[in-house]
């Protein structure tokens, strides 16, 4: 089995800190900080980025304070914008929960709002010795126990079917969810191309039609089934077909008890009076 990828994002001024990170990483980690071997000179910077955003388990962004800027007339200090970007970018790559941030303890900074309510790790950058390594130890060990959490994400087997929700919806299935769910199935199982919307609706006769739009569309924002458009031959006219993803038959399979019919209680009184 191989380590965990990990790419290091940081600003010059921070590869002090980028370094020692890897000190503590490198046994059990690829680390790859973005100054040594995740450009080349044949590419664009953001392509590059892409490219490693698809091919690695987690991210880290150590963040400084490098620039100061005024806002509403009060002096602030910033994280430099490339990290910022960077960050943007594998957070849509790989999700969140699998990107931290590595600030210093003792310093205020102004985030994005966007990064509001996110708890970054922090390190000691005032230490008398200069001992980066030690001093980014403990936030290092919290990304470890994380990685163990989460593990690794295999981009091989990435398909249409059984792709990478980086930051899924939270919605809650509901039992006519699963009924609507369980009518793609034959997208698995007899037509690979897909089931247009009559079909799943001929599936469930007698439910309100709107209410299968929306378990639809909440069902492919939650990454269970993946929606396409095919063209009429005939008519030359686009319509939807929909497909359920590895994702919706895990779900389903572990759900199967949603999809039982429930049982009707008879309950008769013995002491029925002639």
């Amino acid at each position: 089995m191989r380590k965990p990828r990990i790419f290091v994002a940081s600003s010059a001024e921070s590869l002090p800190i980028a370094e020692a990170v890897n000190v503590n990483l490198d046994h059990e980690f690829e680390v790859t900080i973005w100054k040594n071997g995740t450009f080349k000179l044949s590419s664009s910077t953001i392509d590059d980025l892409v490219d490693k955003s698809s091919a690695v388990d987690f991210a880290l962004f150590i963040f400084a304070a490098d620039d100061i800027v005024s806002i509403r007339n009060s002096k602030k200090h910033v994280v430099r914008d490339n990290v910022i970007f960077e960050m943007g970018l594998f957070v849509g790559a790989i999700g969140k929960s699998r990107s931290f941030i590595l600030k210093p303890r003792d310093v205020e900074m102004h985030l994005p709002t966007d990064l509001l309510g996110v708890t970054p790790a922090d390190y000691d950058s005032n230490r008398s010795d200069n001992d980066f390594v030690s001093a980014t130890n403990r936030a290092c060990s919290l990304i470890k126990s994380e990685v163990n959490q989460l593990g690794l994400i295999n981009h091989a087997s990435l398909s249409e079917t059984k792709r990478l929700i980086a930051n899924p919806a939270s919605y809650q299935l509901k039992e006519f969810d699963f009924r609507v769910l369980s009518a793609c199935l034959k997208s698995h199982t007899e037509k690979p191309s897909g089931l247009e919307f009559h079909e799943i609706n001929n599936c469930l006769r007698g439910l309100d039609s709107s209410l299968i739009h929306i378990s639809l569309i909440k069902s492919e924002r939650m990454g269970f089934i993946s929606k396409s458009i095919e063209t009429d031959d005939f008519k030359g006219n686009d319509y939807y077909t929909y497909t359920i993803t590895e994702i919706g038959v895990d779900t389903l399979l572990e759900n199967e008890d949603a999809l039982k019919p429930k049982e009707v209680s008879f309950d008769f009184d013995d002491d029925i009076p002639f």
